[in-house]
């Protein structure tokens, strides 16, 4: 359900390299430093639907997993805690936009407003069409009707 990046999977005392690299309907969590404080980026790879939470608030895995559940009943993919590598480099692209997108805008304490920005954002990643773009929130949509043209 959940894959890690490096910086991810050391803030969480668990050994990367040793986590099987695969791509799919899965979240992959990246974490990145707003001012002082770590935060972590948990994305969606089918939609780029994005969640923004202190690391702080998670003490393991098992936590962010039911996080994840609470926070998005739409989504269909394994609700079981299961662990690897992402596989995919369309989509650390564009999880390296949205840290760009938000760097020094924010403070620690408007999550829900990088959140609400990054989700209205338009991503090439999304699209069916080559020169076409779509917004996560639109992805949602899409992914809970069964119709996912970009995959």
């Amino acid at each position: 359900m959940i894959n890690l990046t490096n910086k991810a999977a050391k803030r969480f005392h668990i050994n990367w390299k040793d986590l099987e690299e695969r791509s799919g309907d899965f979240w992959k969590v990246d974490v990145v430093m707003i001012g002082r404080t770590p935060m972590l980026f948990i994305v969606h790879e089918y939609t780029l639907f994005t969640f923004v939470r202190r690391k702080s608030q998670f003490h393991d895995l098992q936590s962010l997993s039911d996080e994840i559940i609470n926070a998005s009943p739409w989504y269909k993919g394994q609700k079981a805690l299961s662990l690897g590598k992402n596989g995919n480099r369309k989509l650390t692209g564009s999880i390296n936009e949205m840290k760009r997108l938000t760097s020094g805008l924010y403070s620690p304490e408007q999550i829900n407003a990088m959140e609400m920005s990054i989700n209205q954002c338009l991503f090439s990643y999304l699209s069916a069409k080559p020169d076409g773009y779509s917004r996560p929130f639109e992805a949602v949509e899409n992914y809970a009707k069964g119709h996912t043209p970009w995959l």
